[in-house]
């Protein structure tokens, strides 16, 4: 019988194994190429048709890269509010968090105007393939909604208007020889990483501030800042939960003794919630001094996306502080099932008449 997968949980742990080069992204959904990819990674080979395209994908990512797309931020975000405004409130999952991080990544990418409404149900697929406890049928499911949408991105990829980020795949594919099919993946991926967790960014801190009206004033105020708000949120409650590594060599952990090719989570939702890290650490406070949240990942690890999220909610909160004032939400959370994310399936908010 197959041991239970290790769970770290306590901060120190789980940082130092972000840190580590050793544990190696799980990846349960690989199968054929993408799977030699992973066994190579085990077996402590670099791919070396991945890593050119994420030094060049990083470079993408830097803060001055994605400061350019402020402006499309925002006329979307003003386009959505004022659609919102209009009626009183909104759904905001589905009509904010998960389209405005879809399009954003859809620009990048320089794919052509389409109806990204589609895409959800496969995004959430995927998602469940990837789970803590996922059975085979999830895993089925999941690649199945991954090749859809790989096919639906291929076809718009070989369309795409030129921009730095595809000009970067594309000039890594030309000069490794890689196939459409995987750089069809490619884009898959990112446009997947790319807005599943900025969504669930947005979604909860809207909720937070909702459920906080002090800190919402203060934000509508000048006295509280963005990126404060931000911060915590990814500390309290941060999009992703859990991330799966795998062991390449034997190693130790902390009090923990983790055997090659064992399968190991690192429980970042629980490590920033560690009170010998974070007092209070229940308490939402946009103002506590420690910070140091693991919530974009540590080190070799660090969430590539983790600029273009802030800026995204960043836009966000900024434009919404003045409506959050004195808005309320639906009396109960509308939580997905799923264990690796903190992911809502809706969040339906309602303005203040009189501060709309």
């Amino acid at each position: 019988m197959t041991a239970p997968p290790l769970v770290l949980t306590r901060y120190r742990d789980v940082r130092d194994a972000l840190n580590d080069a050793r544990l190696v992204i799980h990846k349960p959904l690989a199968v054929g190429d993408a799977a030699t990819h992973v066994e190579q990674a085990i077996a402590g080979e670099r791919s070396h048709r991945v890593r050119p395209l994420w030094q060049r994908l990083a470079q993408q990512l830097q803060p001055e890269k994605v400061a350019t797309l402020s402006a499309f931020v925002e006329a979307s975000i003003d386009r959505i509010a004022g659609e919102a405004q209009a009626c009183g409130g909104m759904e905001v999952v589905s009509q904010l968090a998960f389209p405005l991080p879809v399009a954003v990544m859809a620009d990048l990418l320089g794919l052509p105007d389409s109806d990204h409404g589609q895409l959800r149900p496969l995004f959430e697929a995927i998602t469940r393939g990837h789970d803590i406890g996922s059975t085979e049928p999830d895993r089925h499911h999941a690649r199945f909604a991954q090749a859809a949408v790989a096919r639906w991105i291929g076809t718009r990829l070989a369309q795409a208007r030129a921009t730095p980020m595809v000009d970067a795949i594309r000039a890594v594919a030309e000069a490794d020889g890689i196939e459409p099919s995987l750089v069809a993946y490619w884009g898959t991926m990112l446009l997947y990483a790319g807005s599943a967790t900025t969504r669930d960014l947005i979604a909860n801190a809207i909720a937070l501030l909702i459920d906080h009206p002090e800190v919402a004033q203060g934000l509508a105020d000048g006295i509280v800042s963005v990126d404060a708000v931000i911060d915590e949120v990814l500390r309290l409650e941060g999009p992703v939960r859990g991330v799966g590594r795998v062991a390449t060599t034997d190693l130790v952990i902390g009090d923990h003794r983790i055997a090659s090719g064992d399968l190991v989570y690192l429980m970042l939702a629980d490590a920033n919630r560690d009170p010998d890290r974070f007092a209070d650490p229940d308490r939402f406070d946009p103002a506590r001094t420690v910070g140091g949240h693991l919530a974009f990942g540590s080190g070799v690890t660090h969430c590539l996306g983790a600029h273009l999220a802030r800026l995204e909610a960043r836009i966000v909160l900024d434009r919404l502080r003045p409506l959050l004032v004195g808005a309320t939400r639906a009396p109960s959370d509308d939580w997905s099932p799923v264990r690796l994310l903190r992911q809502r399936n809706s969040l339906a908010i309602c303005f203040d008449v009189a501060q709309a």
